[in-house]
């Protein structure tokens, strides 16, 4: 039996890397929009448009975390829906425990992803929300640093690092992201 996923397009590459390790998970991912939790509006109706084009997936469960929408919870029960029982990304990536590490001192925790795909891509934020490079001063101003895992897909190349800190002006640190942690969660949630 094939399983449908309907998840963040933030998780593309990570769920890629587990699927490919494990054949015997038969999954079709269907992507929303990475970033389309600052838009909760947008994020409903994608959800809906993605739930209308897997109408007729007999196993279909939602990889977005509780906290991208509040109603999730609702939603995901009312269509008797598998979902991930975690708040965000980071915390499906890492775990609740080790990512509440990480955050302390004033830092956020971020993937390569978030740079690319919500934060600067062309349809990201600025196109969302219509931010410009005040906006991001300002709402990400509140952070000491900015902590970027990176699972070495597509290793953060120090122009994107530079870019980044020019626009935000909060100081940018990479470290490796381990997957074992999604790796097993991912199995689980799809056994």
């Amino acid at each position: 039996m094939v399983t449908t996923i309907i998840g963040c397009d933030i998780f593309r590459e990570e769920l890629q890397w587990v699927l490919a390790r494990h054949p015997e998970l038969n999954v079709n991912p269907k992507w929303l929009k990475a970033g389309l939790h600052n838009d909760l509006n947008l994020l409903e109706k994608s959800l809906n448009e993605a739930f209308d084009s897997c109408h007729d997936a007999s196993d279909l469960r939602l990889m977005l975390g509780i906290g991208c929408l509040p109603q999730m919870p609702e939603i995901a029960k009312e269509r008797n829906i598998a979902l991930l029982p975690v708040k965000n990304c980071m915390e499906a990536l890492l775990g609740p425990e080790k990512l509440r590490e990480l955050e302390q001192n004033r830092t956020m925790v971020i993937t390569p992803s978030w740079l690319r795909k919500t934060w600067f891509a062309p349809d990201g934020l600025r196109m969302i929300l219509g931010w410009d490079n005040v906006d991001f001063r300002q709402s990400f101003g509140r952070y000491d640093r900015i902590l970027i895992l990176d699972p070495g897909f597509m290793p953060i190349t120090d122009e994107e690092l530079l870019e980044a800190f020019e626009i935000i002006e909060v100081p940018l640190e990479v470290e490796p992201l381990d997957l074992n942690q999604f790796e097993k969660f991912v199995t689980e949630f799809l056994a």
